[in-house]
């Protein structure tokens, strides 16, 4: 049975949710949050976005398009280019190559895994803006700020992508 024009459009549009959503989150995470003292420091939502996709949905999210978010991401944020893209892809491929482990597993180890891919994200996005960024290290306090903010935001941003996941890629 062949196609009309409008069903091939509708997959397209929800085979792109992913990549935009990762987009979106990623444009929020620049936005000023104006907390006394932590106005500069941030979730990194477009790695919650990454792990989740690859987790779930490995298959509508691939490098190029990660690739370009974290370019964007760099280019955006004034960080060391390439570094936010090198970050995003290792945490995707370390994902895709742990895929056998995330099979049926309770949300709980999921959270757990992200919880150790998140803190070598953050250390290593620490090392990168630290070493070719033009204005050094941050206090390693904003670093374990900011990564305890992406932990602690995982939960709540993963049931945000599972709810577009169930509506928006559902099939009609």
């Amino acid at each position: 049975m062949q196609q009309t024009f409008l069903q091939r459009l509708d997959g397209n549009a929800r085979r792109v949710v992913p990549f935009g959503l990762t987009l979106i989150l990623m444009l929020f995470a620049m936005t000023p949050t104006y907390i006394p003292g932590l106005s500069h420091v941030t979730p990194m939502y477009a790695l919650i976005a990454v792990y989740f996709w690859s987790v779930y949905r490995p298959d509508l999210l691939g490098y190029g398009a990660v690739f370009g978010i974290g370019l964007l991401e760099d280019l955006l944020a004034g960080t060391a280019l390439g570094s936010g893209a090198l970050i995003l892809l290792l945490c995707q491929k370390i994902v895709l190559h742990q895929r056998k482990f995330f099979n049926a597993k309770p949300f709980g180890i999921t959270w757990l895994a992200f919880v150790l891919v998140a803190f070598g994200a953050s250390l290593l996005r620490w090392v990168c803006v630290g070493v070719a960024g033009a204005s050094g290290f941050m206090p390693f306090g904003e670093m374990i700020t900011s990564f305890a903010m992406t932990a602690a935001l995982f939960p709540v941003i993963a049931w945000l992508l599972a709810k577009a996941q169930m509506k928006l890629l559902a099939q009609p």
